[in-house]
């Protein structure tokens, strides 16, 4: 009962750890695109200028 109890808790935080790193992986790539879109648009806008 103790290691299946053991089991149990070990598979709930690794399957929020892992959520927890998916979302941050999502979050930062996100991030990163919004950064390139925003630098490509200046360097356009830039041009125009």
């Amino acid at each position: 009962m103790i290691r299946t109890g053991y089991n149990s808790t070990y598979k709930k935080l690794a399957v929020q750890w892992l959520n927890e790193a998916l979302c941050f992986v999502s979050s930062s790539v996100v991030a990163d695109s919004l950064v390139l879109r925003n630098r490509q648009f200046l360097v356009a806008a830039k041009r125009w200028l």
